[in-house]
């Protein structure tokens, strides 16, 4: 496959790679490194947002959706950064009500965006 110019890998629907590669000035060899440190740690940020939801740990599970987000944002996951945000709004008011099935939701994102960013790598 033929990529365009500042194109690391094909467009995505998921993401906006060329939003977020405008947001590095451009530079390809960067959202490629942190594509690849996205897809490693992926599973890592998943765990720690099920285990601050678990442990009723509402500090974390803000700190963690907040992480969550900016890494979602690093790649114009537009719909990603919108859950982060809410589940982040939520913690921050001290509340959990809610948080269960916005916390699976968020995850859920985190694992399609590894996803659809490995597979792109992949090409």
């Amino acid at each position: 496959m033929k990529l365009e110019e500042g194109e690391i890998v094909p467009a995505s629907t998921l993401y906006d790679q060329a939003e977020a590669l405008e947001r590095l000035d451009g530079d390809v060899e960067l959202f490629g490194t942190l594509a690849e440190m996205f897809v490693t740690e992926s599973a890592s940020y998943c765990k720690a947002l099920t285990t601050a939801l678990a442990d009723a740990d509402v500090p974390a599970l803000r700190r963690e959706a907040h992480t969550v987000k900016s890494m979602l944002a690093t790649f114009s996951f537009g719909a990603g950064c919108e859950l982060a945000m809410q589940l982040e709004q939520l913690a921050a008011a001290g509340r959990l009500d809610g948080a269960e099935a916005l916390t699976a939701s968020l995850i859920e994102a985190v694992q399609l965006l590894a996803d659809q960013l490995a597979a792109d790598l992949a090409c």
